[in-house]
């Protein structure tokens, strides 16, 4: 995916997160690409379909 801001590519990152879900909280790998020249985290419906799926499954 190309950063919006630049238009570079970003790389794909994953981290251990927490995400609150139906009033639980779920331990989950957070999906996400950064842009490494601006420092902001971008997703798109198919990471935040992945991180949701995560926590109902």
């Amino acid at each position: 995916m190309n950063s919006p801001i630049t238009g570079k590519s970003m790389k794909l990152v994953r981290e251990a997160d927490t995400l609150a879900f139906r009033k639980e909280t779920f331990n989950i790998v957070y999906h996400y690409y950064l842009c490494e020249h601006s420092g902001e985290p971008f997703t798109d419906d198919r990471l935040n379909t992945l991180n949701t799926m995560q926590a109902t499954n």
